[in-house]
């Protein structure tokens, strides 16, 4: 079992490297720009953030990664 916080960086890279390929899938290209990696990144964190507040408002499990 990974610690917590390699656990929550292994859960960004993986949603990141989801929410970049559907960017470029929607806008039919094959090619990401820097902007689209800082992009997806930062979606990533935020869903994740949001997870984890959802999470522990319904008393859910103590680690949201």
């Amino acid at each position: 079992m990974l610690p917590p916080s390699v656990a929550r960086v292994a859960a960004r890279t993986r949603l990141s490297a989801e929410l970049l390929a559907a960017i470029l899938e929607v806008e039919r290209r094959s090619h990401a720009t820097l902007d689209d990696i800082e992009r997806a990144d930062a979606l990533a964190e935020r869903l994740l953030v949001r997870r984890g507040h959802r999470l522990r408002a319904s008393g859910g499990a103590a680690s949201a990664a």
